[in-house]
């Protein structure tokens, strides 16, 4: 059994097959890990959650953009309706577009079935190598069991911007074996869209959402394989 961990999908149903085709990810019996943000952007997320149902071994990651998707699915945004109109302007629409067939019509049995599914997500995993995986970062000043403040999980940028690179100037390393992000695009930093390595933290969000590729990657040797370029960007 391999261990994958792949990047933001943000609805990218096409580049999201080519990395499994690409890997030759079996349903059966490899493991992956989704470093969180599967919603919004492109149009077919739900597409996108339809295929991570059929993997048996399968770790969600809580993205930003799946929490705002699970807040929709729990009818929580009339207390934020602000919130709301900021997460329908990040690709919202594509996502409650996605829940409607060609004809438009609401697609109630499959709502209620990911309504279920994403209650499944966490927002973190330590595998038995002693490797993190979260979708943006913790507060490293304290153990990451005794942290209360739930969204620096799924929204923080300073592990990427900052910590990975003061580790990387002193040459000292994150507290685990390695970490998993993603939540930052890294085609800002390294344009030739390859995954973004920083002391022992490997970034593979490189912009799949955007006008970016689609990283997957075998934890243990690093290899790793990627959608194509994105010719259109969606929100």
């Amino acid at each position: 059994m391999r261990t994958l961990a792949i990047g933001d999908i943000h609805g990218n149903y096409k580049a999201l097959m080519q990395c499994f085709e690409r890997s030759k990810f079996d349903d059966n019996k490899d493991r992956l890990i989704v470093l969180g943000d599967v919603y919004d952007s492109f149009p077919d997320s739900s597409k996108c959650v339809e295929e991570l149902m059929k993997i048996e071994d399968l770790i969600w990651i809580k993205g930003n953009h799946d929490e705002w998707v699970r807040m929709w699915f729990e009818d929580e945004w009339e207390e934020s309706p602000l919130n709301e109109i900021g997460w329908l302007s990040q690709g919202g629409y594509n996502t409650k577009e996605s829940y409607h067939s060609e004809q438009g019509e609401f697609d109630q049995e499959m709502f209620n079935r990911h309504k279920e599914f994403i209650k499944n997500m966490v927002l973190y995993h330590i595998d038995i190598e002693n490797r993190l995986y979260v979708h943006a970062g913790i507060n490293w000043s304290m153990p990451i069991e005794k942290q209360k403040d739930q969204e620096i999980y799924y929204w923080d940028r300073l592990t990427y911007t900052l910590h990975s690179l003061v580790h990387q100037d002193k040459g000292t390393t994150f507290p685990y074996k390695e970490v998993f992000i993603g939540h930052t695009d890294t085609t800002r930093d390294d344009p030739t869209g390859n995954p973004v390595k920083r002391a022992n933290l490997w970034n593979l969000d490189q912009g799949a959402g955007w006008r970016g590729k689609m990283t997957i990657m075998d934890v243990d040797t690093h290899e790793y394989w990627q959608g194509d370029w994105n010719t259109e960007r969606h929100r």
